[in-house]
């Protein structure tokens, strides 16, 4: 006769006939299934989120991080490299160290196109990651067709500040033209951006002619009166001329003007810091219509800098200080701990000169303490 060897189950059955103390039958622990987060971009918001990985790791997610580059420029100090206050090494950000200790793969790809239908990131050998969460942290990325089509001649004249990784590239290129002589060179776009640039290039450029070209409605709508006022009186106090119109096209050594007026340039940066890519089209997310400047679609977010029709997709294009709660929230499945995103009670600009420019509490603060107190803030 064959001995059958009791299960756990068996013995927990004959203990109770018996009349016996119950055997504890072991529970399975439930499993739970790894959330799939594609981090797109190594954006200052994703480097953040990669920073408190190490401290605070999510056991139960597997993080995919999409970029090709091993360091990364970041955008609040492109000015200060501009100016030649800080070398392009103090700049930059090495990824790999970030990831050191932290389970996140680094693909080593680039993400190319996107589909919120089937929560799937097409990348640029053409393989397909899917995703529970994604997080889109690019930053500024021109539709040059687009640009091309507002602004006639931008493609072929103008030098794009964004990507930065390119301009950096180009910009020791500039410097060496204006060793050769006095270059006259025009900031084209809106942004603090490009208040910023102007007198980065002014510093580095003392004998230049340095023009920033803002479109005329947009500073009074991006910026309080107070914080326009002193940006102009700073702009005047290192001679640079504002001419608030809106550039038509770009010509040979001309930059031409909505009002029908011509500027002479040799170098037009653009500096387009909310310019998004041609893909974010066919992507399924909900966008809103191009802007009287036609630099591409814009995602529509809620408060919490999710898709407003995919909420499962975080859409940040600079920085955020709210990102990683919220990613946190959203894979641990507590939506509810959100965390809106807030205005800046604090601004902190580069003003030239090592000074800084500060807004806060609708009062300016400008000065050398300013220009280290950023330092310090956005090291």
């Amino acid at each position: 006769m064959t001995d059958t060897v009791p299960t756990l189950k068996d013995t927990a059955a004959f203990a109770a006939q018996a009349g016996a103390v119950a055997v504890a039958v072991p529970q399975a622990t439930a499993y739970r299934r790894p959330v799939q987060l594609v981090l797109w971009g190594a954006g200052p918001a994703h480097l953040r989120f990669l920073r408190s990985l190490k401290k605070n790791p999510i056991p139960h997610a597997e993080i995919t991080l999409l970029t090709q580059h091993t360091q990364v420029l970041h955008p609040r100090k492109l000015a200060a490299y501009i100016a030649s206050e800080l070398t392009l090494a103090q700049c930059l950000t090495d990824v790999e160290p970030l990831l050191a200790g932290t389970s996140v793969h680094w693909s080593g790809r680039q993400g190319r196109a996107m589909d919120a239908a089937s929560r799937t990131v097409l990348l640029d050998d053409r393989q397909v990651l899917d995703y529970d969460v994604l997080s889109i942290n690019i930053g500024p990325q021109p539709h040059r067709e687009a640009v091309e089509q507002a602004m006639p001649g931008a493609r072929e004249h103008g030098l794009f500040v964004p990507p930065l990784e390119g301009f950096v590239g180009l910009w020791p290129k500039v410097c060496g033209l204006g060793r050769q002589g006095a270059l006259r060179i025009a900031v084209v776009g809106h942004c603090t951006a490009g208040f910023e640039l102007a007198l980065a290039v002014r510093q580095r450029m003392p004998t230049a002619a340095v023009t920033w070209v803002p479109a005329p409605q947009e500073p009074a709508r991006d910026y309080t009166s107070a914080l326009l006022q002193r940006m102009l009186f700073i702009l005047r106090a290192q001679r640079v001329t504002v001419l608030y119109d809106s550039v038509a096209g770009f010509s040979r050594d001309t930059l031409e003007l909505a009002s029908g007026a011509r500027l002479t340039c040799d170098v037009p940066l653009l500096v387009l810091s909310q310019a998004t890519p041609a893909w974010l089209k066919e992507t399924g997310l909900e966008c809103a219509a191009e802007g009287a400047h036609a630099l591409g679609v814009q995602v529509l977010t809620d408060a919490h800098q999710r898709s407003t029709s995919h909420p499962e997709v975080f859409f940040v294009q600079q920085d955020s200080f709210v990102l990683e709660h919220n990613l946190r929230a959203v894979m641990e499945s507590e939506p509810s701990g959100l965390r809106p995103l807030k205005p800046a009670q604090l601004q902190l600009f580069y003003a030239g000169a090592l000074h800084g420019l500060a807004h806060w509490n609708e009062k300016c603060y400008q000065g050398r303490w300013v220009g280290w107190l950023k330092k310090i803030l956005q090291a």
